[in-house]
């Protein structure tokens, strides 16, 4: 069964909480126009998105991650990998969760997703290798935000996002993490539905190894998704 802490949730808050004060600080008010914790409703379910960035320089979506420890993956990897104490721990592709989010939120405010960038920024944690240009420690956050200068929308559409945006309930980060880490659990419980792709789980049969002959549910996506669960 899928669960979350409260210590994770709590990490995961304080990363957040660095984020939104980077943003404050270092990005101008006038020009950068900021929404924490969204949910936003995309169509087929509800999302949470750490941290919006509305600008006439396009929208940041920008996904949060609190590890320590070497950090490793490419833009192609369903699963990256974090090097603690000599431990590998594997955790979902960043890029392809706030992918999601920025289809969601295209969805929600009908704009077209090009406008949309995306951002993963990680607080704490070295990375192993180069990454993907949009993947940044907190350092570079907010320069990689900078370096977007061509104007994509324009004042009217700004505002209009931002109005839209604003309608979205106001809830503490904490809260919303409560309330997302709820929606999580309800989403990995399905026996029909991929919680990380949204693809089709189908039955299949285990070919090889000890569990050779047990059935287990698979995503249809395969091998670009290799989300399993087990059949009881």
């Amino acid at each position: 069964m899928f669960q979350i802490s409260l210590k994770a949730l709590f990490k995961g808050w304080m990363g957040e909480l660095g984020t939104d004060i980077s943003q404050k600080l270092l990005l101008n008010p006038k020009e950068y126009h900021c929404f924490n914790n969204a949910l936003v409703n995309g169509g087929s379910r509800e999302t949470q998105i750490d941290h919006i960035i509305v600008s006439k320089y396009g929208l940041f979506v920008t996904e949060t991650k609190n590890k320590s420890g070497w950090i490793y993956g490419s833009a192609n990897d369903s699963e990256w990998t974090q090097v603690l104490y000599h431990r590998k721990i594997r955790f979902q592709n960043p890029l392809v969760q706030n992918k999601l989010h920025t289809k969601s939120l295209a969805h929600f405010l009908e704009i077209d997703h090009s406008k949309i960038h995306s951002i993963v920024v990680f607080w704490g944690g070295k990375f192993k290798k180069e990454m993907p240009e949009n993947v940044v420690t907190w350092r570079e956050y907010t320069h990689y935000i900078k370096s977007k200068n061509q104007i994509l929308l324009t004042d009217d559409e700004v505002d209009k996002i931002c109005s839209k945006l604003r309608t979205l309930k106001d809830e503490t980060p904490f809260l919303a993490g409560m309330r997302h880490a709820k929606s999580l659990q309800d989403r990995y419980s399905s026996t029909t539905i991929c919680p990380k792709c949204e693809g089709k789980l189908v039955e299949r049969i285990s070919q090889n190894g000890q569990k050779a002959g047990t059935k287990f549910l698979g995503c249809e996506n395969y091998p670009r998704c290799v989300y399993t669960r087990e059949l009881k």
